[in-house]
């Protein structure tokens, strides 16, 4: 066979001497539609023209790669003339059409999607934002990164990061759809977090070290130690106390500071800047001994009293009790101001725990050292009750500064008294007997009960008694002596002869005689019997019939009308 080739056309004759096969012929020549659309065919360039690239398909055919699969006409260098490239047939019809660029894009996701899947990272230009992100060129791929990942730290302006170029971790891939979303935080957080442990590493607690304020609050100040960050807290600014940490700092300031404590747990740091200056608290109770008496400023007000500060650095409490002798709560409240100068007398210094206890009310005289005196326990005193606490008792104030307690026990020698007001009311005047003074507590008992003689001391052992049945019970009776005034009779102790029960005995408000057998003054109860009444009485009867003449018998003298 003999080809004549031409710009035009090949023309093939064939040697008449040539052994021709029909069926090699039609073989050579097979319709290029037995090739499968997509597939992936080594080709070498022939040729190139204004349309495109010419290739031999190896097949007595020819195809074309066009120049128009080329955006902006950047052809790649290495589509040239006597280059072997990749293609992918993409039509079969009339002169077949070869797509150089869809082997490349194959190529770049297959290369996208082994990178998704092993973690790694992609370099990316941003090209714009859009609603909720921005577009990013990966590879010449256009892939999606969310605003909330563009950054570890809130994005104010979305126009400081386009044009810029990052490295990405891909988050999202799905070849089929062509959609790639992209993560930027993720990788500074773990750089972050890598710093951070290493930085962790490296601190010590006691370490002195150089940092810079990266941000402040109203509580300290945050210091950046180079890949880690540690609280500074306004109370270890200074030895004194701090009203505005932006007095002392500012961000971006170089400082140095002490580590005080390192969590790699939780990864906090505590921070100190104090210990570089001398504790005042040192010499503490050479400057300020107990019993002096020294002037400070009220700093704070508290509901328990107030701070006064003595030097800067040293503060003392003034106690709500130890303004004054009398009415003291009320008085500091009313009286002691922020920021007001005040005369105080130290009366204890802990300088361990770097506390002072202060005093107004010991500069002056003692009232109580006055009411031990003039108040002796035993003597009866009026006053005025000044509040009734339910279950308690009430106070009574019997002058001016002065108040005593009678307790809810000492309201009365016969009632329960559970509620104060039961007996008295806020502004009564009550008579009262002392009972206890205690000038160090500052405290004074008292007794309503105790002005009158206690009811049950009258009752003694053996005498004989009268009352009213007032309740039955399976034991035995309750009976009245006299107003709130009762003794028990159990049932052994009724009359010697009978053995019935108290029910079919006696009724209630019904009258009775009976002999006091106890008095039990501490557990406030008597017991009486009728019995023992009963047999004394025999016994004096007998007695009075043996001093008789002897012809009278015994009952004609216990029925002797």
């Amino acid at each position: 066979m003999v080809e004549n080739n031409s710009s035009d056309e090949t023309i093939t004759s064939f040697d008449d001497n040539e052994d021709v096969n029909m069926a090699d012929l039609l073989k050579e020549y097979a319709p290029l539609e037995n090739i499968n659309l997509g597939k992936e065919l080594d080709v070498t360039i022939i040729a190139e023209n204004s349309d495109g690239f010419m290739v031999n398909l190896g097949m007595k055919s020819e195809a074309i790669i066009p120049k128009a699969e080329f955006e902006d006409g950047n052809i790649p260098d290495e589509i040239k003339v006597g280059a072997t490239v990749k293609v992918k047939l993409i039509n079969n019809q009339g002169c077949p059409i070869l797509s150089y660029k869809s082997v490349v894009e194959e190529a770049k996701w297959n290369e996208l999607e082994e990178t998704f899947k092993q973690g790694k990272h992609v370099t990316g230009a941003i090209l714009k934002a859009t609603k909720g992100g921005f577009f990013v060129d990966v590879f010449g791929e256009r892939a999606f990164l969310p605003i909330s990942q563009v950054d570890i730290c809130f994005v104010k302006d979305v126009n400081n990061y386009i044009g810029q170029t990052h490295d990405f971790l891909i988050i999202e891939f799905d070849k089929r759809k062509k959609n790639i979303v992209l993560s930027r935080r993720k990788l500074l957080q773990e750089a972050k977090d890598f710093a951070k442990a290493d930085a962790l590493n490296r601190i010590e607690e006691g370490q002195i070290i150089d940092g810079k304020v990266s941000n402040i609050t109203k509580y300290g100040a945050f210091v950046n130690l180079g890949g880690v960050e540690g609280l500074l807290h306004i109370g270890e600014l200074a030895w004194y106390k701090i009203k505005n940490v932006q007095d002392l700092l500012h961000v971006g300031q170089k400082i140095k500071v002490q580590v005080l404590k390192v969590d790699k747990v939780s990864c906090k740091i505590s921070l100190s800047v104090k210990n570089f200056a001398t504790c005042p608290w040192d010499n503490v109770d050479e400057k300020f001994p107990v019993g002096l008496v020294t002037e400070g400023v009220v700093v704070s007000v508290i509901d328990f009293g107030v701070f006064v500060e003595l030097e800067p650095g040293i503060e003392g409490l003034l106690h709500s009790s130890e303004y004054a002798w009398n009415n003291s709560e009320a008085l500091i409240k009313k009286e002691v101001k922020k920021g007001q100068k005040i005369e105080v007398k130290i009366i204890s210094v802990d300088k361990e725990n770097k506390k002072i206890a202060l005093s107004v009310k010991q500069i002056q005289e003692n009232p109580w050292t006055l009411a031990f005196k003039h108040y002796i326990p035993g003597t009866k005193v009026k006053g005025i009750v000044v509040k009734a606490m339910p279950s308690f008792g009430a106070f009574v104030k019997l002058e001016e500064g002065i108040e005593g307690l009678v307790h809810i026990s000492d309201f009365s020698w016969t009632k329960v008294i559970k509620n104060p007001e039961e007996m008295v009311k806020k502004g009564d005047e009550v008579e009262v007997v002392i009972l206890e003074v205690n000038p160090k507590n500052e405290r004074i008992s008292l007794s309503l009960k105790h002005v009158q003689e206690d009811p049950l001391k009258k009752y003694k052992v053996g005498s004989d008694v009268k009352g009213k049945v007032i309740k039955i019970s399976d034991y035995g009776i309750s009976v009245e002596l006299e107003p709130e005034v009762y003794a028990f009779i159990r049932n052994s102790e009724f009359f010697s002869l009978l053995n019935e029960k108290s029910q079919d005995l006696f009724k209630e408000g019904q009258d009775i005689e009976a002999k006091i057998v106890k008095v039990d003054l501490k557990n406030r109860k008597i017991e009486a019997s009728i019995k023992r009444l009963e047999l004394d009485r025999e016994r004096e009867l007998i007695k009075q019939c043996s001093n008789q003449n002897s012809t009278v018998t015994l009952g004609e003298t216990l029925f002797e009308e």
